[in-house]
């Protein structure tokens, strides 16, 4: 079945990515049910921390899924919705984990860092393709990676478009932790537990502070216009074709810069 999943117990919330076929992708679909299981998450007053994860053990998300999209549709009809969604996870009230039971690339990337803790499997990779398919992450996107990784390793998950294993994602911060992948669980759990056993208003309050402060680097207008510009370049370029086109036919791209 493919969908999102959500289980409480303990004060402790998780949610489940499933997309067994396509390594958890994240589907269109699935972006207005993940902002109103957050939302739902949020209302309720057994919940003090969230924990994300993809299900299975061979991916935590693979990315967006943009198979079933053509050309344009992906910018035109719900990247507004994914950037909210993922806003969204980011501004949860309470404390989120991200249990990376497998590869992280792409949007499932982008779902890792929104969360505030990651804590990966030692099988797990990490990686930002963007730049292998022509297109430009978003303001909100990169403003992650940098708060995750800081800005030399930010540059060079972004520029190189390479996936990284999971000790080189601790050495550059992603990480709280690395463990085997049968010691996963057991880390998550205790984790979790450890937070939802804390004060409420202690967690909300500290959360609210330390995200208030992040958004004191926050773009003025004319800087997020630029953005959006510079975006919309790369979308009607030919070369965000080319690299569709690679992907689909799992080859080198050949880029022309136009």
């Amino acid at each position: 079945m493919v969908g999102i999943d959500v289980d409480v117990a303990d004060h402790v919330a998780t949610l489940t990515i499933r997309n067994p076929e396509k390594r958890n992708a994240i589907a269109p679909s699935f972006l207005p049910d993940l902002a109103e299981e957050l939302d739902d998450l949020e209302s309720r007053d057994d919940v003090r921390c969230l924990v994300v994860t993809g299900a299975g053990a061979k991916a935590f998300s693979s990315g967006f899924d943009l198979s079933e999209l053509d050309g344009d549709a992906f910018q035109e009809e719900y990247e507004d919705v994914y950037d909210e969604a993922f806003t969204r996870l980011a501004r949860f009230d309470y404390p989120t984990i991200a249990r990376i039971n497998g590869d992280a690339v792409g949007g499932g990337f982008d779902l890792a860092t929104a969360c505030d803790l990651r804590v990966a499997a030692d099988r797990a990779r990490f990686g930002i393709p963007t730049a292998r398919i022509g297109l430009v992450y978003t303001e909100r996107a990169i403003r992650q990676t940098l708060t995750a990784v800081g800005a030399a390793n930010a540059k060079e998950l972004l520029f190189t478009a390479d996936l990284v294993d999971a000790e080189r994602a601790e050495e550059m911060g992603l990480l709280n932790d690395r463990v085997p992948a049968a010691e996963l669980d057991d880390r998550v759990d205790d984790l979790a537990e450890r937070i939802a056993s804390n004060a409420p208003l202690s967690l909300v309050g500290t959360k609210r502070i330390v995200q208030g402060i992040l958004d004191k680097q926050a773009f003025s207008p004319a800087e997020r216009a630029l953005v959006e510009r510079l975006r919309e370049e790369a979308y009607q370029s030919d070369d965000y074709d080319e690299g569709r086109a690679a992907v689909s036919d799992d080859r080198e791209p050949e880029f022309t810069g136009e």
